[in-house]
């Protein structure tokens, strides 16, 4: 049986640099992930970042352009791409993609004993 996965454009908030107050100027980027029905994920290797730090040229101070809505529609024209490529029956070269957590609460999740692991890694860190 061939597991169906479909790909989707989702996003992350991450620290694009400081502002000129000194704080972490949160931002967000744009990533594909495949899924299938028993929650196994993978992520795409591309990124596409919602802004980006630039200097002011009369000031000097950081700033943050809004770039979402272009890194957005690149993320979806890549899960558009990815889709028609599992559509057509052709696949996807996955060299570019790494498997990632599985969907909260799936078979895959419970299988792979991921709320375990996670509870595991902070009882470590701590």
């Amino acid at each position: 049986m061939n597991t169906i996965y479909t790909a989707t454009a989702i996003s992350d908030l991450y620290n694009a640099g400081y502002a000129c107050d000194g704080h972490p100027f949160i931002a967000e980027q744009f990533y594909v992930i495949v899924s299938n029905d028993r929650g196994t994920r993978f992520r795409h290797a591309a990124t596409f970042n919602g802004t980006q730090r630039l200097v002011c040229e009369e000031t000097g101070e950081p700033c943050f352009p809004d770039l979402r809505e272009e890194a957005r529609a690149k993320a979806e024209r890549l899960a558009d791409r990815v889709n028609a490529a599992l559509a057509s029956g052709n696949g996807i070269d996955w060299a570019y993609w790494v498997e990632i957590d599985p969907v909260y609460g799936s078979e895959e999740y419970i299988a792979q004993g991921t709320e375990q692991r996670r509870w595991f890694e902070e009882r470590q860190a701590a």
